[in-house]
């Protein structure tokens, strides 16, 4: 199963972790005042931790995030054979039911009725 974060599907949960908590790493956001720069040190299939280091120094805060990965619901190669397939379907039946119409009202001749 594939999980997704944005626009991309990665193939497990810790990888889509890994993506997610790229999206702050580097960032640095207020806390209590103070700015802090955000960093990942353990990424797994149900949490992310963040460490906020301050600026200026001091003591940095460790957060445990949950993170739930969500499943891939973006277009695959499977989903484009499966559509692909039934329109083809639809278009052989649409023939058959054309050449049966001809078939049983006599227009057997090699120009179909186009005369």
């Amino acid at each position: 199963m594939a999980f997704q974060v944005g626009s991309t599907c990665y193939a497990t949960a810790t990888e889509a972790g890994q993506a997610q908590a790229s999206t702050m790493v580097g960032a640095i956001v207020g806390q209590g005042g103070t700015a802090h720069t955000v960093s990942a040190t353990t990424i797994d299939e149900t949490s992310i931790t963040y460490v906020l280091s301050p600026v200026g120094g001091g003591t940095a805060i460790t957060h445990v995030a949950p993170f739930t990965p969500q499943p891939c619901n973006m277009l695959q190669l499977e989903d484009g054979l499966s559509i692909g397939w039934m329109v083809a379907g639809a278009w052989i039946g649409a023939y058959c039911l054309l050449f049966l119409r001809r078939a049983l009202s006599g227009e057997t001749g090699s120009d179909y009725g186009n005369t």
